[in-house]
């Protein structure tokens, strides 16, 4: 059994890069301060900006569909929409085409269904990484842990999730 906390930079990127099998991922937090800016320039009308960061994430997520290692995703929405998750309805179509299998879910439904108020990674289905994150939503660190009662307990919450959730290509018809 071993837990480790991570460092929110290169750690964790080189973490998520030793995945082997699999990667599944809860997405809960109402924003992140790492994507305002984008928000901001799409709340003004602008074009989306593709960074270096945006552009190595499609390139991890392309790699792992060359080598049949799915990337599942989550993601918790408000009801209403708040501007941060009108914004990501939107601009998540190049994760999925880069093949990442993403999936909506009401927090009213995850809330009666238990799942957690925080984010988290299933790496393998043999790692937790649970995301820390401030007040602020500005990442802080990853805590690393393989214990098994807690692996069941974060699988237990994927078994809950993924099956009820709403596939990416269905929830954007959907109108708000």
């Amino acid at each position: 059994m071993t837990r480790r906390l991570l460092n929110a930079d290169d750690e964790f990127a080189a973490l998520l890069q030793s995945v082997r099998r699999s990667s599944w991922r809860w997405e809960c937090q109402g924003e992140y301060a790492v994507d305002l800016p984008e928000v901001e320039r799409w709340r003004a009308g602008l074009p989306a900006e593709e960074t270096e960061d945006d552009r190595a994430w499609l390139a991890h997520l392309r790699r792992l569909r060359a080598d049949g290692i799915p990337f599942q995703r989550v993601r918790m929405f408000t009801e209403p929409l708040n501007d941060y998750l009108a914004w990501m309805r939107e601009a998540i179509g190049p994760n999925v085409a880069a093949g990442e299998d993403v999936r909506w879910l009401a927090e009213s439904t995850a809330r009666a269904h238990g799942l957690p108020g925080y984010d988290f990674y299933l790496l393998d289905d043999e790692r937790v990484a649970i995301l820390e994150f401030t007040d602020a939503k500005v990442l802080t660190g990853v805590l690393v842990d393989d214990d098994p009662a807690v692996l069941d307990e974060h699988r237990a919450w994927r078994a809950t999730a993924w099956p009820i959730a709403i596939p990416h290509a269905e929830y954007v018809t959907i109108a708000l």
